[in-house]
């Protein structure tokens, strides 16, 4: 049996029967699986996650990288690697960095900026055969959840869905900070290049820059479409220390500052990554780790409250 098949079997044993109040499997019509990232944060070997996919088309998953939009394994002290274990059942205890599960979302709407905008403003979404080796949970995995599954036996976690009354279900939108917390995590196995994506869908910030070009050779040398979403842009007056604190509004107006403007979009954000990465002392006396910290619960704000398409203050 291979990785992949001992992970997939150790979900499904893990999903047990499906529950009598699941909703029918008709919810999943509109369904579409995406992996959210932030295409201009660069990675340990120095490229971004938009150059990497235009040399050459692969998605890598935070052990190779040595970054996440969520919790990085080396910061967690090895948790990513002890839920990979539990939930997987040790499919991955010796595999390589290469061949661990990449993280997305089952979008059941879907959303014009993908399942899991708490992680990234850029989404892929994947073609459906990639459905089959795919495994879900109801909320993200660092959370430990108990609802879980595989496509075909995903009624327990459409039941957790339903009973956490997810907006989706009804054909709706999740509202503000709803967007960054409840949806249905996807752990895809297997690798995932960009031959399994049908559209790669970025933010309107990055038109003109490099982040257009690589994702732009990118979709052209392996076939997917490059869209862009409505775009996320939100005015520095309107940040809310009591969202996230008060220090990613201190770095938001740094960041303002020294990179101009008075908007925050996610091409700003990740023009401040790059700084902060070169010269990090500058930026907060406890260096780069911090930083990038307050940089992520920044993006959290835009994330919850910036979106265009919700019909929030934009430029």
């Amino acid at each position: 049996m291979s990785r992949v098949q001992r992970a997939l079997a150790a979900v499904e044993r893990r999903a047990g029967q499906a529950p009598a109040d699941a909703p029918d499997r008709s919810v999943l019509e509109r369904a579409v699986l995406t992996v959210t990232f932030h295409p201009d944060r660069p990675a340990r070997d120095g490229r971004t996650a938009a150059e990497a996919l235009a040399d050459d088309g692969v998605y890598r998953t935070q052990f190779e990288t040595g970054v996440s939009s969520g919790g990085l394994d080396e910061v967690l002290a090895g948790a990513r690697r002890r839920w990979e274990q539990a939930m997987f059942d040790g499919a991955y205890d010796d595999a390589s960095p290469a061949e661990r599960p990449r993280y997305g979302g089952l979008d059941l709407l879907p959303h014009p900026d993908g399942a899991c905008p708490r992680f990234g403003s850029t989404h892929l979404r994947l073609r459906p055969h990639v459905l089959s080796r795919a495994t879900f949970s109801w909320g993200d995995s660092v959370l430990l959840p108990t609802a879980v599954g595989t496509w075909d036996r995903i009624e327990p976690v459409l039941a957790a869905a339903a009973a956490a009354d997810a907006p989706e279900l009804a054909g709706r939108r999740r509202p503000g900070p709803e967007r960054l917390d409840h949806y249905v995590e996807a752990q895809v196995h297997g690798g995932l290049h960009l031959s399994d994506v049908e559209a790669v869908v970025t933010d309107p910030s990055y038109r003109g820059t490099a982040v257009e070009r690589h994702l732009a050779a990118a979709c052209e040398r392996y076939g997917a479409a490059l869209r862009w979403h409505d775009g996320y842009a939100l005015p520095l007056d309107a940040l809310d220390e009591a969202f996230r604190g008060p220090e990613p509004v201190r770095l938001a107006r740094t960041a303002c500052e020294r990179l101009g403007g008075d908007v925050l979009d996610p091409a700003l954000l990740g023009r401040a990554a790059v700084s902060i990465l070169a010269d990090p002392g500058t930026w907060h006396d406890e260096g780069a780790v911090t930083a990038l910290q307050h940089l992520k619960y920044l993006w959290h704000h835009l994330a919850a409250f910036g979106y265009r398409g919700d019909g929030a203050p934009g430029t």
